[in-house]
């Protein structure tokens, strides 16, 4: 019988903390009191997509 592997490992586990990093660290980008640039704002959905494409892929 083939064995099934679990879905979070090692690259699973990075990408979590990518992720973390991103969210805490990208507002302290953002001067006070203004709202984030454009660019900003869709860099995180790119990234997200990416990251969840990354993990479908590995995950097959």
């Amino acid at each position: 019988m083939e064995e099934q592997h679990c879905g979070w490992g090692i690259g699973s586990t990075v990408v979590l903390l990518i992720i973390a990093c991103i969210l805490f660290l990208a507002p302290l980008e953002t001067g006070p009191l203004q709202p984030p640039p454009t660019i900003l704002l869709l860099f995180f959905p790119v990234i997200l997509l990416g990251i969840l494409y990354f993990l479908h892929q590995a995950s097959d």
